[in-house]
């Protein structure tokens, strides 16, 4: 149930920020066409700007480790009790792991004063509460979106299976003394199998299908010029050639899948466009004006034709024949490609930071039984250990739950660059170094040293410096910080063992929370209030 909610709540916020990065990425090309207009008449623009759309979608769903929203806990009612519900993140990283480990002032990583942090938390518990329901409403009411367009889709589909339940195949023999085609068309379609059907409908001439398209050519066609014909089966086996049937089946895939976003709308309508324009300007580059103009009046009777407007829908047709007056489309420059690319992965990105984490809230009790049945309380150690990093950054503690796995803590995780070096926290002797195959190698290359009373383990190891059996002492180097194994980024993962129970190796250490991160310390607050 909790995975449930923490879904629908998921959708509901790529949801909202696929409309939001649409909106935006509509302003800025719309912008950015003030000043390049040949941004308008290219079909990957566009295309490129809908797929940003879904990838906006996506976002919620992957591990992230910065988010500058703040986060937020679910708290369901049917998950309520009459503890208070602490959070379980299950949308952050594992670790913040994004830049190396530094010394931080306590001060910096300090709580709000009391009267500010108290308006947050309560504003943070009403969303909480307020969000899944929300998110359940809004599953409802996408579902319902999603089968009209889906009706929609099948709907249209019927209609091209009963248009080609009427169509008659266009004979090799008959494709090789038609007046529109030329010879070397004919040789391509040879060679690539197009099939050709004729139709006795007013409709206008097109292409039916993605994979496979068949060109459907209407009876009516057959009362135009020559020239004209030619002209009219030019563009369509440009579309066919440049495979618009298949970025059109990508727009109304992702029309259908985001029927309540309206840039995906414009976008398509602005593609669509975009193809038709540079297919007319295929057909007619080098030819005079008086052919120009027979193209524009065979254009006109196929658009005033009943079904004239069923093939390549949203083309503008005044704007169409304005630009066919022009001997070429305006030259889009290197610059204005990599700017618009540039800004859609700006959107993204903002798309990204201002996805909020998200928790799901359990009961206090549940989550310190949790902890406790990992391991007893250990006695303090008679003597406190060195750190085995030279700067420490504590980013997760021990019992804490985490995205990835979702199973408590075993150990201590420090943030550290990849290749920083990684020292005894004390004097023992090396019982393992290297891959281990303990827990299906989600440890990688680690390091265990047998110190008596207890056992340290070093994982995720970019590079062991110790051999097995080798004597170390405190302060020793025995390997490099790395992402080996089971890990979202470079870190150090520490665990201690005693008697064969995995204990919470901060009673090892002195004051460890004194360089901790402000979000370790408040996720151990939330899950472990005995802790904080």
């Amino acid at each position: 149930m909790a995975l449930a909610w923490l879904l629908s709540t998921q959708w509901l916020l790529a949801s909202v920020g696929s409309v939001a990065v649409g909106v935006l990425a509509w302003l800025l090309l719309n912008g950015a066409a003030q000043a390049w207009p040949a941004l308008r008449m290219r079909r990957n623009v566009w295309l490129a700007a809908q797929c940003t759309v879904a990838v906006a979608a996506l976002l919620p769903f992957l591990p992230r480790s910065v988010h500058v929203a703040p986060p937020i806990t679910l708290t369901p009612a049917l998950l309520s009790t009459s503890a208070p519900a602490q959070a379980v993140p299950l949308a952050a990283s594992e670790e913040e792991t994004t830049s190396p480990a530094r010394e931080l002032p306590l001060a910096a990583d300090s709580v709000a004063p009391a009267s500010v942090a108290a308006t947050a938390t309560d504003t943070s518990t009403l969303l909480g509460r307020a969000l899944p329901l929300i998110a359940a409403l809004w599953a409802l009411v996408y579902v319902a979106g999603m089968t009209w367009a889906l009706a929609r889709l099948l709907r249209a589909r019927s209609l091209w299976r009963r248009m080609m339940a009427a169509a008659e195949r266009v004979s090799r023999a008959a494709l090789q003394v038609h007046i529109a085609f030329t010879a070397e068309q004919r040789r391509q379609i040879a060679q690539r199998g197009l099939t050709v059907m004729r139709i006795d409908a007013a409709i206008s001439p097109m292409l039916i299908g993605v994979l496979r398209p068949v060109l459907l050519l209407p009876a009516h066609l057959d009362g135009l010029t020559a020239e004209q014909q030619k002209m009219i089966v030019a563009h369509e086996l440009h579309h066919w050639r440049a495979r618009d049937p298949l970025c059109l089946a990508i727009a109304a895939a992702l029309r259908t899948v985001f029927w309540f976003n309206p840039a995906t709308r414009w976008m398509a309508k602005q593609m669509e466009w975009a193809l038709e324009l540079q297919c007319d300007q295929q057909v007619l580059n080098g030819r005079p004006q008086q052919q120009r103009k027979q193209y524009a009046a065979s254009l006109l009777q196929q658009w005033t034709a009943p079904m004239g407007v069923a093939a390549f829908n949203g083309a503008t047709i005044t704007a169409r024949i304005r630009q066919m007056q022009k001997n070429s489309l305006p030259a889009l420059s290197a610059a204005a490609v990599w700017t618009t690319a540039a800004a859609l992965m700006a959107v993204l990105a903002a798309g990204a930071l201002l996805q909020p984490a998200l928790a799901i809230g359990i009961p206090a009790a549940t989550a310190q039984a949790t902890a406790q049945a990992m391991a007893p309380a250990p006695a303090p150690a008679a003597e406190a250990w060195r750190a085995p990093l030279d700067e420490v950054r504590v980013t997760s503690f021990f019992g804490v739950r985490r995205s990835v796995p979702r199973t408590p803590h075993k150990g201590i995780d420090f943030r550290a660059a990849k290749g920083t070096p990684v020292y005894a926290t004390a004097s023992g002797t090396i019982i393992a170094a290297g891959p281990i195959a303990e827990g299906d190698g989600k440890y990688g290359n680690a390091v265990i040293i047998d110190h008596g009373a207890q056992h340290s383990l070093y994982a995720h190891l970019d590079s062991v410096s110790v051999q097995p059996g080798q004597r170390v002492q405190a302060g020793q180097l025995i390997g490099a910080v790395g992402e080996t194994g089971l890990a979202t980024g470079p870190h150090l993962h520490l665990e201690v063992r005693r008697n064969g129970q995995i204990i919470d190796p901060a009673t090892m250490f002195t004051d460890l929370d004194a360089h901790a991160t402000a979000h370790a310390l408040k996720v151990r607050r939330q899950q472990l209030p005995s802790k904080g």
